[in-house]
């Protein structure tokens, strides 16, 4: 080979890896645009479309609930100086001095922003009792007792005294809270509206945030606290009639708001043991596990358990638990060991960036 053939091949070869360099670099820029397009793909979504995080143990914390009707508009939180101005800060202490929690409500569609009354539900979530009477204004909350009303008195209210009736129906109260983020109102209004369709009373309202809007429709269930979410209006309706019939409906149940998270789960992870339909609504009731169950309960699941990890005495990785003890009306006493596990990622509201989330799952279920 001449040296000016070994030149040219020469040249040629670098021509050649150049080329290649270059695809490579063209190559890494697609995949880099690519990458870049799924992690922006966030901001186009709805909240409520990303992800498939669990439902169980995500419900709203409530155990003195009040339900209040306010025409007026709710703003993006109800508790704002905006929305109730100088009433915010005497309102916020009543709620807290009573150990409550308040969110506004109204009928669906316009005909419920022309009213004449206002409504007030009081519900102790942990007896799955609720009581209603009128109010002329929010005002009249700072004047009322709200621990009386509670329990179906007027007590020492200061305003002249009303009727107080027990509700001895479910209500189910839908999330349209579109100001706090657009999913509620895209998919909650129209089923409060479907839902209104099939009950003549007062069975369904639409309410202000009930936390947990990547879930909807969202809808709190009174008396007892329930929270579901990502259920059709079928499934919504047929929530409260079941409930109404005396039974628990757990299709789309995130949790009962008296119970902690792990409570939350643990009373899911036990009516699902049981059954659907067998578990009367609101009897099962949620504790921390005692020494002595524990050490049952686990005697139970290594006498079942023959997967290679169950009896590692390794902590390296392992998870955050938690142990519940579920009582049933049977006088039934189930044991359920809890697992703090990943989400993936959850975007918690329609907007914000994705983030790490977590979950509790039951892991073991046992009757002791």
């Amino acid at each position: 080979m001449t040296t000016k053939e070994g030149h040219m091949e020469e040249q040629a070869t670098q021509e050649k890896a150049a080329e290649q360099i270059s695809a490579q670099r063209a190559s890494s820029a697609r995949q880099g645009a690519e990458a870049n397009q799924a992690d922006e793909a966030w901001k186009t979504m709805r909240c409520s479309d990303f992800g498939n995080e669990a439902l169980p143990g995500t419900a709203k914390s409530m155990t003195l609930f009040l339900a209040v009707e306010y025409l007026k508009g709710w703003g993006r939180d109800i508790m704002d100086d905006d929305v109730l101005g100088d009433l915010t800060a005497p309102l916020k202490k009543v709620l807290k001095d009573n150990g409550a929690s308040m969110q506004f409500i109204r009928k669906p569609g316009r005909a419920g922003q022309f009213r004449d009354e206002r409504k007030i539900y009081i519900a102790r979530t942990d007896q799955g009792t609720c009581y209603t009477t009128r109010i002329s204004d929010v005002e009249d909350l700072l004047h009322l007792d709200i621990q009386a009303l509670a329990d179906g008195a007027w007590g020492r209210s200061e305003l002249p005294a009303r009727p107080v009736e027990r509700v001895k129906h479910p209500i189910m109260l839908v999330c349209t809270h579109g100001k706090r983020d657009r999913c509620c109102a895209i998919k909650g209004r129209p089923l409060a509206a479907g839902m209104q369709t099939c009950f003549s009373g007062d069975e369904v309202w639409e309410t202000s945030h009930s936390k947990g809007h990547r879930f909807a429709p969202t809808m709190i269930l009174l008396p007892w606290g329930y929270s579901y979410g990502r259920i059709p209006t079928g499934q919504a309706i047929d929530a409260v009639k079941t409930s109404a019939q005396g039974h628990m409906y757990l299709t789309g149940l995130r949790g009962r708001g008296c119970w902690d998270a792990p409570g939350q789960t643990a009373e899911i992870a036990v009516a699902q043991q049981l059954g659907a339909h067998t578990v009367p609504v609101g009897s099962l009731v949620v504790r921390d596990t005692t020494d002595q169950e524990q050490e049952r309960a686990e005697k139970e699941i290594a006498a079942h358990d023959r997967s290679p990890d169950a009896h590692s005495s390794k902590d390296d990785h392992r998870p955050k638990t938690a142990w519940r003890t579920v009582e049933t009306s049977r006088g039934e006493t189930w044991v359920v060991q809890l697992e703090q596990v990943s989400a993936g990622d959850v975007m918690a509201s329609c907007g914000k960036p994705p983030k790490h989330g977590k979950t509790w799952v039951a892991h073991h279920v046992t009757q002791v």
